[in-house]
């Protein structure tokens, strides 16, 4: 989806901001599908999604707004991109599997990355918040997931955690994202910190997995021989 004049996405933030003010689901649910749908996800999640999300957060420090605000604000932005998560199907799907380490709560911004993943074609599995690395090396294997993303914003979410990472970092590509993973003073080798960036992050990762479609010829005529030899 390219970006159309029509939509002006500084007027869709101040629109979506003023709706959240208004507990108002149905126009922001509105002028948030308009701009999905028009603008495509990576500039409505950048422009419009995550400058909200600040707004509303330093709002409700200031005591401007409540803390229902910051809970109708996210679950809204969830309601709708879940109505744009269409399965993807076909040769050129990868699997990831999001995630956040146990004791961190706040997986919302992984869930716009994991829409970003999905106009991607990727097939995005989330475990939520406060998962169990258990819980993610299991998923991994019975999805055969090309890749996981975990995301914190403890340094200790990760630093307690950094033999699990560097067994799963060696049988798929793992990305840590967040404050916690970027305060880290030396991750392991295998695992990939992404940027604040998040258009930046996902072209990272869908890079670092080609889509089927995308693989050198010999590639696909040992995958082709593999078929052949398995009967």
């Amino acid at each position: 989806m390219g970006n159309d004049p029509a939509i002006d996405l500084d007027l869709a933030r101040e629109r979506v901001m003023a709706a959240t003010r208004d507990l108002d689901g149905s126009t922001l649910r509105d002028v948030l599908l308009d701009a999905l749908l028009v603008s495509g996800v990576d500039a409505t999640v950048t422009r419009v999604i995550m400058p909200v999300l600040k707004d509303v957060g330093d709002a409700w420090e200031s005591g401007r707004l409540g803390v229902v605000h910051e809970h109708f604000v996210s679950s809204a932005f969830r309601g709708v991109l879940g109505e744009l998560r269409l399965p993807v199907q076909g040769p050129q799907v990868r699997t990831v599997v999001l995630a956040c380490p146990p004791r961190e709560l706040h997986d919302l911004p992984l869930e716009l990355f994991g829409a970003m993943l999905h106009a991607r074609w990727w097939r995005v599995v989330s475990l939520g918040a406060n998962s169990p690395m258990t819980a993610v090396a299991e998923a991994t294997r019975f999805l055969r997931a090309d890749a996981v993303v975990l995301a914190g914003v403890r340094r200790t979410a990760f630093e307690a955690r950094l033999p699990s990472l560097t067994r799963l970092a060696r049988t798929l590509p793992l990305f840590v994202a967040g404050e916690g993973a970027k305060a880290l003073a030396e991750p392991p080798p295998e695992v990939t910190v992404l940027p604040d960036d998040l258009v930046a992050a996902a072209e990272l990762v869908d890079a670092r997995v080609p889509a089927v479609d995308d693989l050198p010829p010999v590639l696909e005529r040992r995958d082709d021989d593999a078929e052949s030899v398995l009967g």
